[in-house]
């Protein structure tokens, strides 16, 4: 998905020769907590409701001083996320390659976006793993998923700065993991942790709670 895909054109902007009065009503209205500046159709920068705090109401907005986070059209989604980590702004302009606005991204845009691209609606478990980098392979995991029975749905990496090794978070489409776990496992795979669905985990724990009561019985 692209910058230009997650445009809300519901958003408003506010004109460099606002009032700050003006601004501060466009502002509450709007129900955000940054918006936009723009001067004749170029995006100039972005003005968050605090940096208004102490400004006279008859002052202008301007051009000066503005900060200026923005993306292009046909940025792609996850270096918009990595833009909005950057800032505390609840929105972020699109800009095309003269600097003219197109529009704006409000946050909960890229949070669906982001969900839809991890696929957090589907079932199954997540799996989190830590790997030697000389020993990650994605080939390697999808086949001991697949040995399975199971599908990798989503593969994550990212790499652990203090042991220097290798975080990878796995979702498959199998609700109960158990057999994916132990194959990993047998392969000397270190899992850090593995979320299922409570009732998957509520079965197996009562499977061993029956077998606990044989046995005591017998």
């Amino acid at each position: 998905m692209k910058a230009k895909d997650m445009i809300l054109p519901e958003i408003p902007y506010l004109s460099a020769e606002m009032t700050v009065g003006q601004a501060r009503a466009v502002l509450d209205r709007s129900g955000r907590s940054s918006l936009p500046v723009v001067d004749a159709g170029e995006y100039v920068g972005i003005l968050h409701r605090r940096e208004l705090t102490g400004e006279s109401d008859g002052d202008t907005v301007g051009r000066e001083n503005l900060r200026q986070p923005a993306v292009r059209e046909e940025t792609h989604l996850l270096d918009v996320v990595n833009q909005f980590a950057q800032y505390t702004d609840d929105v972020l302009p699109v800009v095309d390659r003269n600097r003219r606005y197109v529009g704006a991204i409000p946050i909960h845009a890229v949070m669906v976006a982001v969900a839809r691209l991890c696929q957090t609606s589907s079932s199954g478990a997540i799996i989190e793993l830590e790997i030697p980098r000389a020993d990650y392979s994605a080939t390697e995991l999808t086949r001991l998923v697949e040995d399975n029975g199971c599908r990798v749905m989503n593969l994550m990496i990212r790499p652990d700065e203090k042991s220097g090794l290798w975080r990878a978070c796995l979702r498959i489409d199998r609700e109960d993991a158990t057999p994916v776990l132990r194959s990993l496992e047998r392969f000397d795979y270190r899992v850090l942790s593995c979320y299922q669905l409570h009732s998957v985990m509520d079965d197996r724990i009562e499977q061993r709670i029956k077998e606990l009561m044989y046995y005591l019985e017998m």
